[in-house]
């Protein structure tokens, strides 16, 4: 009996025996198996922990990050550790070569994504907690360390499975070095987006979340990066801006203005008289002094000239107010005092009119109207 079971372990198909088949079945069985309490039991550690009273967010972000990477190496593995302890056959030497080296390529990745989910991970907290400080200047510190550190971790990552392929990394870089010429010149626009991330964050010229205009695009800075800038525009989409535009275009910070200039130039009815005029400047000017919403200091109201069709009055005031949308409120107040001013002044609006006079004397022209069938045939 234990002959004929060595014999059916032994009986080989395409050189592989039913002992190595078996070999290879369990190790897949216990890869699947190992994968299932894995997934089982992390949850469970990350649910006990959060019970915890002691709360880290490098635990946290090392636990809650393991779960993918871990599933995908435990199954790549065992399955390897089965290929490994049968017998390679003939034809299979180069073949069971290429698999392993893909093996090793696959665990590396793994753990580079690995570190790139942790690196995630924190990157959410830290900016969560830099959104809670009063300075933006770690708003801005968050994002390009981010950037910085996966780029890092990608550059070693390439680096390591180019060894693995049997590659000399040493090789690589100095061939990077004699191509080094063509390299950056090839690359000299990210190079310049990354030094212009640094003139933005060490020059400071705005924050996140501030209003700016650059380069004819206006909106709201929403993400600084390491090489681009993102900006939320007023209706509501996003414009990447690369960071090398930013060293060298005019930048007009809203935000750090102390007041926002108002102009409301109108004009009144010719039947209007002077006295009525001086009132309306004279109101204006008092509302101007007696709202807390305008700069009062730093205005100008007066009678600006004789229009076309109305007699023009000139308005300049600055609001306290910077935002848009802030801004644009107290403008929609003033502008309807200003009406209620002319109203109460027994006046109005002028809009641009044309009077024909008709001189007694001059000879009378019949006007013939012709039938609109006269008309249609014309």
């Amino acid at each position: 009996m234990l002959d004929f079971i060595k014999s059916i372990l032994n009986f080989e198909i395409f050189e592989i025996s039913i002992a190595d088949i078996l070999i290879v079945t369990v190790c897949t069985l216990c890869a699947y198996i190992i994968d299932k309490v894995t997934q089982w039991l992390v949850p469970k550690i990350e649910a006990s922990l959060a019970k915890s009273k002691e709360k880290s967010i490098w635990r946290d972000a090392l636990l809650s990050s393991i779960k993918k990477p871990l599933h995908i190496i435990a199954l790549t593995l065992c399955c390897a550790l089965g290929l490994a302890l049968i017998d390679t056959p003939s034809w299979g030497v180069t073949i069971f070569k290429w698999i392993f080296i893909i093996v090793r390529g696959i665990c590396i990745w793994c753990v580079i994504w690995y570190l790139l989910l942790v690196t995630t991970k924190l990157t959410e907290h830290f900016n969560e907690r830099a959104s809670k400080t009063e300075s933006k200047l770690d708003d801005m510190l968050v994002p390009i360390i981010s950037s910085s550190i996966k780029f890092i971790l990608v550059a070693f990552g390439v680096l390591l499975v180019i060894q693995n392929l049997g590659y000399s990394v040493s090789s690589v870089l100095a061939g990077l070095g004699i191509g080094g010429a063509a390299v950056a010149l090839a690359s000299k626009d990210t190079l310049a987006n990354i030094f212009g991330s640094l003139v933005v964050f060490f020059d400071h010229p705005f924050d996140i979340g501030d209003w700016i205009e650059v380069n004819g695009i206006s909106g709201s800075v929403e993400e600084i990066r390491l090489r681009s800038t993102i900006i939320r525009t007023w209706d509501n989409s996003l414009v990447t801006m690369p960071n090398q535009l930013l060293t060298t275009a005019s930048i007009n910070n809203f935000e750090r203005r102390h007041k926002r200039k108002m102009e409301c130039n109108f004009g009144v009815l010719y039947s209007t008289t002077a006295d009525q005029i001086e009132k309306i400047v004279s109101d204006i000017k008092q509302y101007i002094l007696e709202n807390p919403d305008l700069y009062a200091p730093n205005h100008y109201v007066g009678f600006l000239g004789f229009g076309d069709s109305s007699l023009d009055i000139e308005v300049v005031v600055f609001t306290l107010e910077t935002s848009k949308a802030e801004h644009m409120a107290v403008r929609q107040k003033f502008l309807l005092q200003v009406m209620r001013i002319v109203e109460a002044a027994g006046t109005g609006f002028a809009f641009p009119t044309r009077t024909l006079e008709w001189a007694s004397n001059s000879p009378k022209v019949p006007i013939q109207l012709s039938h609109p069938r006269d008309l249609n045939d014309e």
